[in-house]
């Protein structure tokens, strides 16, 4: 039992990239994870893939890019579910983020 993947909780690009203490403190994994990803709320590539970077310092092992949170935190900004609203932005951005990544 137990589990053999786990996310972190949703953490905000733009503030990671401040330096904001509760969004740098959720990219910590525990010892017991053995496949650990970072999810990010983005909508802007060169934002994403400078997030991405502190990612990957972090040892994560991917990123998921968060298209789903519906709370209005999220959505206000254009982040989480209302991407969904623009596939074509969604596909550009997701590209993007690939192309500059060097972790899945």
């Amino acid at each position: 039992f137990g589990m053999e993947t786990s996310v972190s909780e949703m953490i905000f690009a733009r503030s990671l990239l401040r330096g904001t203490s509760t969004e740098k403190a959720k990219l910590r994994r525990a010892s017991n994870e053995q496949v650990y990803g970072v999810q990010l709320a983005t909508k802007q590539i060169s934002e994403g893939v400078e997030a991405i970077k502190e990612v990957e310092k972090s040892g994560a092992d991917f990123v998921d890019l968060n298209c789903g949170c519906p709370i209005h935190e999220a959505t206000r900004r254009g982040l989480g579910s209302s991407l969904l609203r623009s596939p074509k932005k969604l596909g550009n951005l997701v590209n993007g983020l690939v192309s500059g990544s060097n972790i899945p």
